[in-house]
């Protein structure tokens, strides 16, 4: 599924976005305690309207939700291994290979991973805190201002025409923070971002980059994210 994400040929490019990050002061006392948090797979949806919604079966969009989701949390992953070369956490993170071994190994597949308590994903996890991040990509726009292809064929790395009608306006992005205790999030954060131009390919450079449709725009989130990361050192 890996390679078939390297021929995904949109990318969307952010003209505004809205933060809103949300903690209490019993909570903030409570995260010092954490020695060591995990970031679970990304929920990933697609909000796809008119006739767009049309254009994909369930089992398609499912086994692209599904690898976006590890791809994604890898990247989160990595981009909070990366900061904290420069900036010490007050915890661990663990090892997203780790994390998603586990859950492999007490099968616990994608499909049920959402529906569970965090508490108890927490407590499978080993960990004192979950991240729990979702995604959506939507169309606000009218369908004429998507970047519409012909109709999808089934999923093939040579496929562009699939993720041309994957195309989208905007992308909405909220991580939770949920302590091995109380199902109660602790730290909030959500992030709306708006598309002001229409996607472009891939370029030659680029293509070894499996989300780099997204990496443009995510890092933008991810600078905001980390900007307000309950567990920065002061």
């Amino acid at each position: 599924m890996k390679t078939l994400l390297l021929s995904i040929v949109i990318t969307i490019i952010f003209a505004g976005c809205s933060t809103t990050v949300n903690s209490g002061s019993t909570a903030s006392a409570k995260i010092k305690t954490h020695q060591i948090i995990a970031i679970l797979p990304f929920e990933v949806r697609f909000d796809l309207r008119n006739s767009n919604s049309k254009k994909f079966t369930g089992k398609e969009l499912a086994e692209v939700r599904h690898a976006m989701a590890l791809e994604l949390q890898q990247y989160l992953y990595n981009w909070l291994k990366n900061y904290s070369y420069k900036k010490s956490f007050t915890t661990r993170i663990q090892n997203v290979d780790i994390t998603d071994s586990i859950l492999t190994q007490k099968q616990i597949s994608y499909l049920v991973l959402y529906s569970m308590p965090r508490t108890e994903l927490a407590q499978i996890l080993g960990v004192d805190a979950v991240l729990t991040p979702n995604v959506i990509f939507a169309q606000p726009n009218s369908e004429a201002m998507s970047l519409i292809m012909s109709s999808p064929g089934p999923l093939d790395p040579s496929n562009f025409q699939f993720y041309n009608n994957l195309a989208t306006q905007q992308m909405r992005m909220q991580v939770l923070l949920t302590d091995r205790v109380s199902e109660k999030s602790m730290w909030t954060f959500e992030t709306k971002t708006e598309n002001s131009k229409f996607t472009r390919q891939v370029t030659a450079s680029k293509q070894g980059d499996i989300l780099y449709p997204l990496f443009e725009n995510i890092d933008k989130t991810m600078k905001k994210f980390i900007k307000n990361f309950p567990y920065l050192k002061n």
